[in-house]
């Protein structure tokens, strides 16, 4: 029993836990990590079927462009699903820290087409 202690004190030595170096590196992500909805401006048809999908609000069509708020936001992707130009894919972006709730909410200017 006593040496079954000491091997579980000495594991992390052996082998030490995989961590980054954050913030000052990147985060370690895996594969398959969904993050925050980006759009596309150039192939987004404006038709609206994004926020319909959307379960929690997240997404809102503003005169100008397309909103979304980090805070409401919970990465199942129906966006994307919902998106029938392909215009909606979900980044690898997973920070989401703000100083403010206003700092949460980004708009991606639709009318800057190329």
């Amino acid at each position: 029993m006593p040496l079954d202690v000491v091997r579980r004190l000495l594991a992390p030595l052996r082998e030490p836990v995989v961590t980054s170096r954050y913030p000052d590196e990147p985060p370690l992500l895996q594969q398959a990590t969904r993050g925050l909805p980006e759009v596309d401006p150039a192939r987004c048809e404006r038709d609206g079927a994004c926020v319909a999908a959307c379960p929690t609000g997240a997404i809102q069509l503003a005169v100008t462009g397309w909103l979304i708020d980090a805070g409401r936001c919970v990465f199942c992707g129906l966006c994307a699903d919902a998106c029938r130009p392909g215009a909606i894919r979900l980044s690898r972006r997973v920070e989401l820290a703000g100083t403010d709730r206003a700092a949460l909410v980004e708009l991606t200017d639709l009318e800057k087409r190329p």
